[in-house]
């Protein structure tokens, strides 16, 4: 048994639980007003936007390490070395004053060696660093285009799910209305089949269609789950989605031809890749000329024997230069790598001239789909109303009981039809007005 104080403090505890699970609570909570709402949260959090904005970084790095070959270089050294058996050199004994035909052994440093010091270097003429720096960053200008190409298709994707969910959660609302109607017309068919008015097998019909009705209803909250959990996974959100704004009277522009390609994310950055492998040709082109650089370097040296009888020997050395590399022989390497880097540059062509007619098709392709649902919008709200006004008809011509349920049940399934149509519809023209007119 717990005593009274234990009781207390665990309430609190409870309480104070409680109280900090709320925030978390309500940050899996998450509300859309519209879908420029959803495109700046995706562009934020989203995993796909935060890696295509990784690549313009990456290639940015890339940049600075190419540059930093061109700059100047400063290391710092030191060694140790023990020499067992010392350089020797035999020298004429007149060197030492001893008498002619004599030589002397000479033995050069003492066998425990330390060396400490720094080194300088410095490009001067390196024609293919040069060239690679400037290959960099265009690949760089690349990455930026490519990282907005990303983002177009990851907002593309965005855009399609998200009226997705809104034809899902209208055509999920109609049916809630049909569920209404149905009870309505099971109530008057009850009460005419009570009165011995009407057939027992247009009950049993009436009947289905109601059940028809309410499966449809299961199947239509499964797929409203099923756009949102499609949305949410773009997102890479958790927690419950709400989206506020709902499909309803569209100003439909006109629109006479497709938006250019030029100002394409995709297109821009095939141009950059054929840049930048024209710069790759001429860096394999200047990779074998000669290259000039400045070297300096600074030693202190340190001998000694570790024994009391020898004095260390210590002195300092420098030099400053130039340093003049010519290659000569590489095995063929910078040949190949030119044809490397010209077969390189023939499938940027290539992938440019796929990039083209993929955009350009893409683009007549949702021009052509934007032009018929603005063609289709009049129609199908005329057909709204008109399917619309018949079902009036049919629900009071049910109730007054001057209409057979054949009749009544192909009105309600063509106003149906109609409704879905018209939904479908708006979404559409709304969805490829935004994307033939690149506003993504």
């Amino acid at each position: 048994m717990f005593s009274l104080h234990e009781i207390d403090v665990m309430r609190f505890l409870n309480a104070l639980f409680g109280f900090l699970l709320i925030p978390a609570l309500s940050s899996a909570q998450m509300q859309v007003k519209n879908l420029e709402e959803l495109l700046r949260y995706a562009d934020k959090n989203g995993p796909a936007a935060k890696q295509a904005m990784l690549q313009p970084k990456l290639a940015k790095q890339d940049v600075k390490l190419t540059a930093s070959n061109l700059l100047p270089r400063v290391n710092a050294f030191a060694t140790g070395d023990y020499y067992p058996i010392l350089i020797t050199q035999v020298i004429p004994g007149e060197a030492f004053g001893r008498p002619p035909g004599e030589v002397t052994k000479v033995q050069f440093g003492l066998p425990y060696v330390f060396t400490a010091g720094t080194e300088f270097s410095m490009p001067v003429i390196d024609l293919g660093k040069w060239a690679q720096l400037k290959r960099s960053k265009t690949q760089y200008a690349q990455a930026q285009w490519g990282s907005k190409a990303a983002l177009e298709d990851y907002h593309i994707q965005l855009m399609q799910a998200y009226y997705q969910v809104l034809v899902n959660r209208e055509v999920l609302r109609l049916n809630r209305e049909n569920v209404t109607i149905t009870d309505e017309l099971i109530r008057v068919m009850d009460a005419r089949l009570q009165a011995g008015v009407i057939n027992p097998a247009d009950f049993n019909r009436s009947k289905n269609l109601q059940l028809d009705v309410r499966t449809a209803d299961l199947s239509y909250n499964r797929m409203l789950e099923q756009s949102i959990n499609a949305l949410k996974n773009l997102l890479a959100a958790n927690g419950d989605l709400t989206i506020i704004e709902n499909i309803g009277d569209y100003n439909w522009p006109v629109v006479s031809t497709p938006a250019s390609i030029a100002n394409r994310a995709a297109w821009n950055e095939a141009k950059f890749n054929i840049r930048a492998a024209e710069l790759a040709v001429a860096e394999a082109s200047r990779g074998g000329l000669p290259r000039l650089g400045v070297a300096g370097r600074y030693t202190y040296n340190y001998q000694t024997k570790f024994q009391d009888d020898f004095d260390p020997a210590e002195f300092s050395m420098a030099n400053v230069g130039l340093r003049l590399d010519v290659p000569l022989f590489q095995g063929n390497y910078y040949r190949a790598l030119k044809q490397k880097n010209q077969l390189l540059l023939d499938a940027a062509h290539y992938e440019q001239e796929q990039t083209e007619a993929q955009l350009t098709r893409q683009q007549a392709d949702w021009f052509a789909q934007y032009t018929e649902a603005f063609k289709k919008n009049e129609e199908l709200k005329e057909k709204v109303t008109a399917s619309g006004e018949n079902l009036k008809i049919a629900n009071l011509s049910m109730r007054e009981g001057v209409m057979e349920f054949d009749e009544y049940n192909e009105i309600f399934r063509e106003y149906n039809r109609a409704r879905i149509e018209y939904l479908q519809n708006l979404a559409d023209g709304i969805l490829y007005h935004l994307l033939s007119t690149q506003k993504f």
